[in-house]
């Protein structure tokens, strides 16, 4: 495996970058910062930091903030241009355990040598914010099944697509799916690949002996015994207009989109109308705007 560790990053802690730099750094060719941070904006990454790493890494700046999309195929592009055939993609807040992309790699080569059309590969998750593990997802109908998984139990769990963070993927794989849709900027990013490498009959799989630590959403509040991340109003933009495009996408199925649907309808509610909303009008009148700016193709940047 010749594999190049891709991360997106956008206004990054030093700290936190630096600790995932140094745990990804063995079993990867070479690691890519593309980096969507400003150019306006002071930087402390910069060429500059990056030469004083004692490990190769391949800086690319931006000098806008053009989406995770297209800053996950920069990367991917690049890892193609000098022979990978394997990427990881991670977010510049996650914290994968050492070799995640060398024991990733023995579990995918496992599956392929069963015989399994593998599309891509993951570590379980834990959100740092909630202390709950991910769930694998399989879609039926128009429901939802959230599968849990055992840590304990080491045969790797089929879902419906990954986070892209933790995800390892062939070239070969991206190559014949697709790259990320950069329309969308942020948001439905892996879960639209995930659903589009399935339609082109791979499978995807959580490896449940290896555990990363990541973040999701901006804050959690509890409602129940249910924990829900709570997202800034333009990220929920993102969310509503991204899933109200993927529902006039008629290569995915009809229970698909008529989940997505009732998952728009929800969160429209919950972020307008619950007491967890500052601004409910301004709120319900964004989200209303990115479903029928969804609805219509207007995509790319929001604002």
């Amino acid at each position: 495996m010749i594999c190049a560790a891709i991360i997106v990053t956008y206004f990054p802690n030093e700290q936190t970058l630096l600790v995932l730099l140094k745990s990804i750094n063995t079993g990867v060719s070479k690691t890519y910062i593309v980096d969507n941070t400003p150019n306006k904006h002071d930087n402390w990454l910069n060429s500059k930091w990056i030469s004083k790493l004692d490990f190769a890494v391949n800086y690319h700046a931006l000098g806008e903030n053009f989406g995770i999309a297209k800053a996950q195929n920069i990367g991917i592009e690049l890892a193609i241009q000098d022979g990978n055939d394997h990427v990881i993609l991670f977010d510049q807040d996650s914290k994968p355990p050492n070799e995640v992309a060398n024991n990733l790699y023995r579990a995918e080569l496992a599956l392929l040598n069963a015989g399994i059309n593998v599309g891509s590969v993951g570590p379980v998750f834990m959100d740092t914010k909630t202390n709950d593990y991910c769930k694998a997802i399989r879609h039926s109908g128009i429901m939802n099944y959230k599968i849990e998984i055992s840590l304990i139990e080491t045969s790797p769990s089929l879902t419906d697509y990954l986070i892209s963070s933790g995800s390892l993927i062939r070239i070969s794989v991206l190559q014949k799916v697709g790259l990320m849709r950069e329309e969308f900027f942020i948001d439905w990013v892996d879960i639209e690949w995930g659903l589009r490498a399935g339609r082109c009959g791979y499978k995807h799989f959580i490896i449940p002996t290896i555990v990363m630590l990541h973040s999701i959403g901006d804050k959690t509040v509890s409602l129940g015994k249910k924990k829900i991340n709570l997202h800034s109003d333009i990220r929920n933009y993102y969310i509503i207009r991204n899933g109200s495009n993927l529902m006039t996408d008629k290569s995915i199925s009809l229970g698909w989109r008529t989940h997505i649907f009732l998952k728009i309808v929800y969160y429209i509610a919950f972020y307008s109308l619950t007491t967890f909303s500052k601004r409910k009008s301004s709120t319900f009148i964004l989200l209303i705007r990115a479903c029928f700016d969804g609805l219509t193709g207007r995509l790319g940047k929001a604002f």
